[in-house]
């Protein structure tokens, strides 16, 4: 697996490309609203635009315990008074809930960049990741965190998918498939002709690695709330398809993350689901 730094790549070469966007500059761009909720993290800018992030708690051992977990988010009650440069350099931090404040301050970011009528990468299609994907009983499916619905869908095609996720004790209704340990990644992923990512990777900075073991894969899909960063650096290391977000209202999805929402709430009230395909990858 790659070193640490290297893992980061990704998360590095997205700052660079919106720091040399000027985006920042030109709408003057500050955070208005932070949330750090149980379940998810968000960002509304003063733009208006707004992103979302996994919250990875499971990451933090201690946080059941008050005075121990407060220093990991240092910066609490302080962070709107940080420069949205600072806010994006977070993303690389190993810290858990500032890398996610990190990511939700690049998704909203890139909220900004997708919304310009210039910009190359167009929406493909609403909804789910998977629809813009084929799928054959042939085929060997790897997924790496475990998406129930997904799952129920793959099964009905094929016997052989493989669902990798760093809590080997995910449920998983009706348990139906066997849950693999991360520790079986560099045994199962280049196996893959197909590939299914969550976007929670980018927070803990472990897409890159996956990404290279990907010897195989025909169709490599990222998805989630947190996979809704501008794709120039997915696509260009082979990603095929993008499944994110759209926040549609920053201020309710402020309030859901508060009020420990998940992703069925987000997208009844404030999101929509989008796909974004690499058109410059073949389609089997």
């Amino acid at each position: 697996m790659q070193d640490i730094k290297k893992r980061k790549d990704i998360t590095r070469e997205l700052i660079g490309f919106i720091q040399d966007s000027n985006v920042i500059n030109q709408f003057n761009i500050r955070p208005y609203k932070i949330s750090i909720g149980v379940f998810y993290t968000g960002v509304v800018l003063s733009s208006g635009h707004a992103g979302m992030s996994y919250t990875p708690v499971q990451e933090i051992p201690e946080a059941v315990c008050c005075p121990r977990s407060h220093a990991k988010m240092p910066a609490a009650g302080e962070l709107l008074n940080k420069e949205i440069s600072e806010l994006m350099d977070y993303a690389l931090d190993d810290n858990a809930l500032k890398a996610a404040v990190g990511m939700a301050t690049l998704n909203a970011l890139s909220a900004v960049l997708l919304a310009d009528d210039d910009c190359r990468y167009k929406t493909s299609s609403f909804g789910n990741a998977l629809d813009l994907i084929e799928i054959t009983s042939e085929d060997t499916v790897a997924m790496v965190g475990a998406f129930p619905p997904f799952i129920k869908r793959i099964q009905e095609i094929t016997n052989n998918l493989y669902v990798i996720d760093k809590n080997p004790k995910v449920a998983v209704k009706g348990d139906t498939v066997k849950i693999e340990s991360a520790d079986r990644l560099e045994e199962i992923i280049p196996q893959a002709d197909i590939l299914v990512i969550t976007g929670v990777t980018l927070v803990n900075h472990t897409l890159g690695p996956i990404l290279d073991l990907a010897e195989k894969a025909s169709e490599i899909v990222v998805v989630g709330p947190t996979a809704s960063i501008y794709p120039e650096p997915l696509f260009k290391r082979g990603v095929t398809v993008m499944g994110g977000v759209r926040i549609t209202d920053g201020a309710r999805m402020i309030h859901l993350i508060g009020e420990a929402g998940s992703g069925y709430d987000f997208f009844s009230n404030c999101a929509d689901k989008i796909i974004l395909r690499n058109e410059a990858v073949s389609v089997r």
